[in-house]
Order: structure tokens, then C-alpha cells, then sequence
């Protein structure tokens, strides 16, 4: 009999220890590996592990973006017209980016390259959630330029080029150094979300859907949307 007390108390002691190891619900377990896969590891990048790969250069492309986009404008009015017309579209701040107030562009792109813009956005805010720097956004610093705004952009910034593909609409600059966050930024996070998305534009790169160069005077990716070809 008391051979049988033993075996029986051991036994409960067993069960509840597994029960106490393996939760009951095993679905809710994974969700929560899954959850804990994705912390913030504030050094999970190198340096410039993803941004030195992203070295597009305007010879390789500007002839084939020029026929994808919209004809270059004179001034304002030509972009307006492209509106009415539909083949510009007015972009505003949506998931994963916002605008930054331009002084030598604006803020419309080709339809294709809106759509561009969102997919990149949307893929930055995914990769963030979970994490202490969830909703923290992509800044756009530059987007469609008239002959206007490129003429008096070059005078001011030696990197800029008279014959640029912001002029058709289907190109836009990221900040690399600035995002928009509700908190300070420390630099260790700053190195970490421009490696970030450094390592998303170069998936959309080798998906044949951006051309991308890490402009390091400009502290820029200066974007240029690709139709696959």
C-alpha cells in the first residue's frame, strides 16, 4: 500500500512539472517564439553591411528610366498636366514613410513608382513591429523635379545632375541618417534602421523593381523604380 502512495505521488509530481515545462495551449506557444524571434538587437548589423551594396550608378540606367517614366518638365505647369492626365500621381505620407517638406521637388510620382514607394514602406514598418523602434518611419527627402528645380538644386549641391531620373517621375530619396521616430534616436539605432533598410531595397534590387544607390556626401538612397526589365 504504501509502495502504491509513493508511485502515485510521484507520478503527479511528474505530470505537473510537463504541464508546468509545456504550456496548454500549443498554439499560443508558438506565436510566442515567433514574437521572441523578432526583438530588437540594436547591433544585429555591421557598418555599412547592406548601404556599400547598394552602388547603382546613373549610366546604367537613366536611358532605359527615361522611357519608363513621363517626359521631362519645363516648370510646374508640365507636372500639373500629368496630373490631370493621370499618368502622375500626388503622394502623401502613408505606412512606413512620411514626406519631408521639399524644396526642390514634388510630391508626385507615376503610378508605378507609388506603388514602389508603398511596398517599401509597408515591408520597413513590418520589420520593425515587435520591437522598441515599432512604428518608427522612413523619411523622403526628395521626389519629381522640374528643369527648374534641377537647375537651381546644382548650384547648391555638386552631386546633382542635369540630367536626372527625378525628372521623369519614377525616383525618390530616403535619409539614411534621419527617421521619423516619437524618441531620440541613439546612434547604435540610427546604424541599425539604415542598415535595415539598406538590406530591404537591396531584396527589391534583386527583385529587379528599384535601382539604388547609397549616396554617403548626401546621406541618401537615392531610389530609381525599375518595371522588371
Amino acid at each position: 500500500m504504501k509502495l502504491f502512495s509513493f508511485l502515485f505521488l510521484f507520478i503527479s509530481f511528474a505530470l505537473v512539472g510537463f504541464g508546468l515545462m509545456y504550456p496548454k495551449n500549443p498554439i499560443e506557444h508558438k506565436l510566442k517564439k515567433r514574437v521572441e524571434k523578432r526583438v530588437f538587437n540594436c547591433a544585429h548589423f555591421q557598418e555599412n553591411e547592406f548601404s556599400k551594396q547598394l552602388n547603382n550608378y546613373l549610366g546604367q540606367y537613366i536611358d532605359q528610366s527615361s522611357k519608363e517614366g513621363v517626359p521631362a518638365s519645363e516648370e510646374k505647369s508640365g507636372i500639373d498636366s500629368y496630373l490631370k492626365t493621370g499618368k502622375l500621381k500626388s503622394v502623401s505620407n502613408n505606412l512606413g514613410f512620411e514626406l519631408e517638406k521639399f524644396r526642390y521637388s514634388y510630391a508626385v510620382l507615376t503610378p508605378y513608382a507609388e506603388k514602389i514607394l508603398k511596398e517599401i514602406g509597408v515591408a520597413f514598418d513590418d520589420s520593425l513591429s515587435h520591437t522598441p523602434l515599432a512604428n518608427t518611419k522612413l523619411l523622403v527627402t526628395s521626389m519629381t523635379r522640374t528643369h527648374t528645380t534641377v537647375n537651381r538644386l546644382m548650384r547648391r549641391n555638386r552631386t546633382a545632375v542635369k540630367r536626372s531620373p527625378h525628372l521623369n517621375g519614377n525616383s525618390f530619396d530616403f535619409s539614411f541618417s534621419r527617421f521619423i521616430c516619437e524618441r531620440k534616436l541613439t546612434d547604435c539605432e540610427r546604424q541599425y534602421l539604415q542598415e535595415l533598410s539598406a538590406s530591404i531595397l537591396l531584396q527589391f534590387k534583386k527583385e529587379r523593381k528599384i535601382w539604388v544607390t547609397f549616396e554617403r556626401h548626401e546621406e541618401c538612397f537615392h531610389v530609381v523604380t525599375r518595371m522588371g526589365k
